[in-house]
């Protein structure tokens, strides 16, 4: 505190102060004594470094510079911290800490999914407040990720279950049903037994079973509150051609869970054929629209749920009580379902069934005679424009969409989520909470509401827990907004999120709940993009090995299981029957599951983030525990072993003087910098595959170790190379690279103006590749890489998009072009995708016909051609070889 009342009329701030005192001094001894390795010590130095670099990140990155959004899927607050959370947060830290070196204003924020089944279920087994439950868990599991390291925007923290966000959600309720599209109407329903609440089609698995509880689903008939998705199924599925090319196998989930739009929805009233009464709603969806000016009545599948309200399998023909109208004709339509002759005749046919139905046709002749129909006699003819227009006039939908995709039912039947801003009249009517009583509180539902002269009840159901995350993303940017969601100039500036990281299991459902959402607040004007995501960084589960008790199907715990002498199988401790060991997702039920803050404990910081981060590829599930730790160590200790060489050889060239370097080892460092520099860079930037950019910092590490203990303090480029080294690990362990950095800035660097000692690692620079170095040029079609050749970054980076396609056709890549032609294979069209500095790709659009397994085939004839090219030269360098020999003899 002296310092900073010393310094505070000078303008400089203690924390300034304070950040350059970082590098002062390393926590070892440096240059380390031949008994000491550095991974020994990985403890001891996160100890040293780990609240500095808390305190140091504060400023870190820019504030003015280009921002970049990173945003990682946030957690349910269940209490505990588990590897799949470990996984997801280390991931997207990497890359946090890779855009703010590279200059970037990054976004990185927390908060928590706070509403939910398992919070209210696990209160009422204690007997509390579900609320309390969820802020216990959710200040322990903070407490679990500042242990991590991880580098949140806490700032930013927002819970879905405070009423300051959402009010927000209700908010954008009303919004969707100010536009007509949410409605509150019967409907059959899946019902979980065992929580007790609806569930969305999207919550059931393929075996009907709940994704929650696993009970079996039912079927039932409720008042539900539903969200028109199909009406922007279109728009969504359109949207996503612009995003294949990064989301590629997420953009095909989606686009299948979409389903094919090329069929028109109208929603009919399903009225009781007696009285008259609607009672329902009918979705009907056509390929044809005009031909609905000639249906007379409807046909419906056997299993259709109106069939299943039968109390007897029908026979025969039946026409079903309920009846819908002819919005063109003006008449009433019956409803038909076939007798199972008919029907396997319609199978037989290929007859279309779209949701289960399908308009009657004049050729069904078995049912106008049911039901006494003459045939005919002048088919009206109407236009599809002209039916859409009576289906506006009508209020019965009318647009093209997903033959598949149902609306949203969004009702829980639960009390801990967030409350519908509606109200219902003894009635049964319906009426909306009016903005300024926003939020309807969790503890008032059911209270008595008057609005404009209306009295009902405010809902007991609450929202599922998928509407809370539809917009999470905008809080994060204004989280203390009290007069709106987000403030749009800074949405506008700060939107998309660049780079989102979760797992693919919600590549259908929350991310086309929130691409929904976002489409229509762009509808609104209320934000200025429609994409809320631009690139995917998917990941896979972590799993646990699992022991199972083979007769039984009985999960072991691992306590109870040991080795064979033989050491190549496990056996149960205690009978010594053999035990199978398997590696499943982690659970407490499969006595699977790993404490990350036990693995820290254990291990370091920086060793468990290398464990995660090293063992897979984002998209790849991760087994836990067959990571080589001795392996990690050796690096570790490899990469201390290339710093001490560097401290070691600046210390004799300061005492000694300056030595000449030969150029041909000048030249071999300076082209391993920008390969490596180059590779670790597009593997966390554009590929995002971080397990080889931490191979690519090991081969780094390798060259380095090939140096000549003369030149490791006289080479500026072998400096160049530890330094980018020790920078670029920060990424991954970064406590490790700050001890390292610290150890570097003990000595005068050769080229001081590009390494900054006074500065900790923190806030250097990422290194940057020479404006004449290599870059890849790359080719792809379906996303397969059809050929990378590194190539002078001044020639192709200068070039324009179609002269770039020209060198690829006729220099660089004129093999694969050759082969394509001759295959009969022709370019639809192009596109050039740049990263200065790392690669420029032609991604070929390939004509008509071609597959991805004819690309393979070009591949393979390539492969074989370049394989005979090199058979021939090595042919050739032996002539030679034996001709130079029988000259000189």
């Amino acid at each position: 505190m002296l310092a900073y009342k010393r310094y505070a009329g000078q303008g400089l701030s203690f924390r300034k102060l304070f950040v350059r005192s970082l590098a002062t001094k390393p926590y070892l001894q440096w240059p380390l004594d031949a008994d000491t390795k550095c991974s020994n010590s990985l403890h001891d130095i996160e100890g040293y470094w780990s609240e500095r670099l808390s305190k140091a990140v504060v400023g870190v990155g820019s504030e003015t510079g280009e921002k970049k959004y990173v945003l990682s899927m946030f957690p349910y607050p269940s209490g505990m911290l588990h590897m799949g959370h470990m996984r997801v947060y280390s991931i997207s830290d990497v890359l946090s800490r890779y855009y703010k070196l590279n200059g970037y204003n990054v976004i990185h924020p927390i908060g928590w999914d706070g509403f939910g089944l398992p919070a209210e279920n696990a209160a009422i087994e204690r007997g509390i407040d579900p609320k309390e439950w969820t802020y216990a868990n959710a200040a322990a599991m903070k407490e679990q990720l500042l242990r991590t390291g991880i580098q949140f925007d806490w700032d930013r923290e927002i819970f879905t279950c405070d009423p300051s966000f959402y009010k927000w959600t209700q908010w954008i309720f009303l919004k969707l049903y100010e536009a007509d599209l949410v409605h509150r109407t019967v409907a059959e329903v899946n019902w979980d037994p065992i929580d007790q609440t609806v569930l969305a089609e999207e919550q059931i698995d393929g075996h009907g079973n709940s994704w929650r509880s696993g009970a079996k689903a039912e079927k039932r008939k409720l008042a539900q509150w539903m969200i028109e998705t199909p009406k922007y199924a279109k728009r969504l599925a359109d949207g996503l051609a612009a995003l294949r090319s990064d989301w590629k196998e997420i953009a095909d989930i989606q686009d299948n869970w979409i389903g094919k739009c090329d069929v028109y929805r109208f929603v009919l009233p399903l009225k009781d054929g007696r009285t008259n009464r609607e009672f329902e709603k009918f979705d009907l969806r056509v390929v044809d629209p005009s031909e609905i000016a000639n249906a007379r009545f409807v046909v419906v599948s056997r299993d259709h749920p109106l069939v299943r309200e039968l109390k007897k399998p029908p026979t025969d023909i039946t026409v079903l009580p309920p009846t819908v109208p002819n919005f063109v004709t003006g008449k009433p339509m019956p409803i038909v379902v076939l007798s199972e002759a008919l029907a396997e005749q319609d199978n037989a046919a290929g007859v279309e069934y779209v949701l289960k139905a399908r308009l009657g046709r004049e050729t069904d002749i078995d049912v106008l005679a049911a039901l006494k129909l003459k045939p005919l006699e002048k088919p009206v003819e109407i236009s599809t424009e002209e039916v859409l227009k009576l289906a506006e006039k009508h209020r019965t939908a009318g647009y093209l969409t997903s033959r598949t995709l149902v609306d949203w039912v969004v009702s829980r039947q639960r009390g801990w989520g967030t409350p519908i801003p509606m109200a219902i009249t003894k009635k049964g009517d319906a009426f909306p909470v009016e903005e300024v009583h926003l939020p309807v509180l969790t503890e008032h539902r059911g209270d008595e509401f008057h609005s404009r002269g209306k009295v009902g009840h405010l809902e007991t159901d609450t929202l599922d827990t998928f509407f809370d995350s539809t917009w999470y993303y905008l809080r994060f940017l204004d989280p203390k907004n009290d007069k709106t969601f987000a403030d749009k100039e800074i949405t506008s500036k700060l939107m998309p999120v660049d780079v989102y990281v979760g797992g693919v299991e919600h590549a259908a459902v929350h991310m086309f709940f929130a691409r929904f959402v976002s489409y229509f607040l762009h509808d609104l004007g209320l934000v200025s993009y429609e994409e809320p995501f631009d690139k995917l960084v998917p990941q896979g589960i972590v799993r646990g090995r699992t022991f199972i008790d083979p007769n039984t199907g009985a999960y072991v715990l691992s306590e109870d299981v040991e080795q064979s002498s033989d050491g190549e199988s496990f056996v149960h401790a205690k009978t010594g029957a053999i035990i199978e060991a398997v590696f499943e997702k982690m659970s407490k039920s499969k006595h699977n599951g790993v404490d990350p803050i036990e693995v820290i404990n254990r291990d370091g910081t920086d060793l468990a983030r290398l464990q995660l981060l090293h063992a897979a590829s984002p998209k790849a599930n991760l087994d836990w525990g067959v990571t080589d730790l001795k392996g990690l160590k050796t690096w570790i200790d490899r990469v201390a072993w290339a710093v001490n060489a560097y401290i070691d050889g600046r210390k004799a060239a300061i005492r000694d003087g300056k030595k000449a370097v030969p150029k041909d080892v000048e030249k071999v460092y300076r082209e391993s910098y920008n390969y490596f520099v180059r590779n670790t860079s597009m593997l966390l930037e554009v590929l995002r595959i971080h397990n080889t950019a931490i191979s690519r910092l090991q081969g780094l590490t390798n060259a380095l170790r090939k140096v000549n203990p003369e030149f490791a303090g006289q080479s500026v480029e072998y400096e160049r190379c530890v330094h980018a080294l020790v920078v670029m690990l920060q990424v991954f362990a970064p406590n490790l690279a700050a001890e390292l950095w610290s150890a570097l800035s003990q000595v005068e660097a050769i080229d001081s103006k590009t390494w900054n000692h006074k500065e900790d690692v923190i806030k250097q620079q990422w290194p940057q590749v020479d404006a004449d170095a290599d870059v890849d040029f790359c080719l792809s079609a379906f996303d397969i890489s059809c050929g990378r050749i590194p190539v002078g970054r001044q020639l192709l980076e200068k070039a324009s998009d179609a002269e770039i396609v020209e060198l690829a056709k006729k220099q660089y890549h004129q093999t694969f072009f050759g082969e394509l032609t001759k295959a009969g294979i022709n370019i639809a069209d192009f596109a050039v995708v740049r990263r200065d500095g790392f690669h420029v790709t032609v991604e070929l659009k390939l004509a008509e016909g071609a597959t991805e397994e004819s690309v393979r085939n070009v591949l393979d004839s390539v492969g074989r051609l370049r394989m005979k090219a090199a058979k021939d030269a090595k042919k050739n360098r032996t002539k030679v070889r034996k001709a130079i020999a029988e000259g000189s003899a």
